[in-house]
């Protein structure tokens, strides 16, 4: 089947079927080794290099040139799509609400559901055990477990909110920064 292609015809459709699969592969690499085998068959065609040693190594070098050289170029041209997000889930974790599932002792430790797990827990603080079903303020983590504290022994600043949204009033309070 081969025999009936010469050179330049095979190292044309390589490099087209090569640029086509970078719209299936995209990475902006491919598209450099199809644009570097059709230079390889229109040197074939012109007859400037002849034979395959000559082709892979015109293919290879060109290959390597194309890519050092409009890689940066195409890149300024057609950026990348990259999303970026805070990579610290602790972080996203404190003062967020979680339940308890397991009693939390003064001194041990317990579990609670939190973003649809359950934790290992410990009161943070806590004068009392903290009883299952109430819910808790996630505090800081410590390895493996979160330290926590329930609702129910909320500061100043909580309890007021709490009051005055009971009350029917709706006050807006700054969040901790």
């Amino acid at each position: 089947m081969w025999q009936d292609y010469d050179l330049f015809t095979l190292w044309l459709i390589a490099g087209v079927a090569m640029m086509m699969l970078e719209l299936v592969v995209p990475g902006g690499i491919v598209v450099f080794l199809g644009l570097s085998a059709v230079l390889v068959s229109l040197l074939l065609y012109t007859g400037i290099i002849d034979g395959w040693a000559q082709a892979f190594t015109v293919w290879f070098i060109g290959s390597l040139a194309l890519f050092f050289s409009l890689r940066g170029v195409v890149s300024k041209l057609l950026p990348a799509h990259v999303e970026r997000s805070k990579t610290d889930e602790d972080l996203d974790a404190y003062n967020e609400i979680a339940v308890v599932s397991q009693r939390i002792p003064t001194q041990g430790e317990g579990r609670i559901n939190f973003r649809g797990s359950t934790w290992s827990a410990r009161a943070h603080q806590a004068q009392k055990a903290i009883e299952v079903g109430t819910q808790v303020r996630v505090v800081l983590r410590d390895n493996l477990d979160w330290l926590v504290e329930p609702l129910d022994d909320a500061g100043p600043a909580d309890t007021a909110t709490t009051d005055a949204a009971s009350a029917g009033h709706s006050t807006k309070s700054d969040p901790p920064e």
